[in-house]
């Protein structure tokens, strides 16, 4: 995976540091022993992202984080394995290959991808083709997969009744004076959001450009997929 979009700010632990008990079951998913990887840069997560090769040939990309190391970070991969394996066949995502779980370490092993990121910022014919691959990806996941997915209406509320929030506790020396003239319009204004946000397709919840890869072949594939919601 080439990055183009500026990195995220996290601190991987290399392949190399992981236990020999999570080697080994990498190697049991895979079945052959690693013997290359390479650790992939950015992210948010303190865990393990790296791109292997086993003795057979195969590659596979493996993600891995102990609970020790971070309590969140093995549920947003619990939640990764659950939503990925649901996926069907005709979206662009990596398929699943296998986890393990041992209570502590969380490790999803996944299809490799080989791909580079779009560029930021962003270019013309790339975001056409981002945009263009969103519509399918919508269509193909609709009716969502994941029935119980968090409803978009509920997991956004925070981002989006912002301005209503504002207005029931206004602050108006912190405001542009633009703005706490309008309060009550904006406020207004975004009110219907939930209803523009109901449905029955699943969607990515972290759509950004280092959470997608552009292939040679002209696909976008779109990766991590702990966030989802339906809507």
């Amino acid at each position: 995976m080439a990055p183009t979009a500026p990195p995220a700010a996290g601190v991987r632990t290399p392949w190399e540091h992981l236990p020999p008990h999570v080697h080994a079951a990498v190697a049991d998913i895979l079945g052959a022993a690693v013997v290359h990887a390479t650790t992939q840069p950015g992210g948010f997560s303190p865990g393990t992202a790296s791109r292997l090769r086993t003795a057979h040939g195969h590659r596979a990309f493996v993600k891995a984080v102990s609970a020790q190391v971070n309590a969140t970070s093995p549920v947003l991969h619990r939640r990764e394995a659950r939503h990925t394996a649901a996926l069907p066949s005709a979206v662009p995502a990596p398929r699943l290959l296998g986890t393990h779980d041992d209570g502590t370490w969380m490790v999803l092993v996944l299809e490799d991808i080989e791909g580079r990121q779009p560029h930021v910022p962003w270019r013309q014919t790339e975001l056409r083709r981002v945009l263009e691959a969103v519509g399918d990806l919508a269509s193909a996941l609709t009716p969502a997969p994941v029935p119980d997915a968090p409803l978009a209406a509920e997991s956004l509320a925070d981002q989006f009744d912002g301005w209503q929030r504002l207005l029931d506790q206004p602050a108006p020396e912190a405001f542009d004076p633009w703005v706490a003239a309008r309060l009550p319009y904006l406020a207004e204004l975004a009110a219907p959001w939930p209803e523009a946000v109901a449905g029955d397709t699943l969607a990515h919840g972290d759509l950004r450009a280092d959470n997608m890869l552009l292939t040679d072949d002209d696909r976008v594939v779109f990766v991590d997929w702990p966030h989802v919601v339906r809507g």
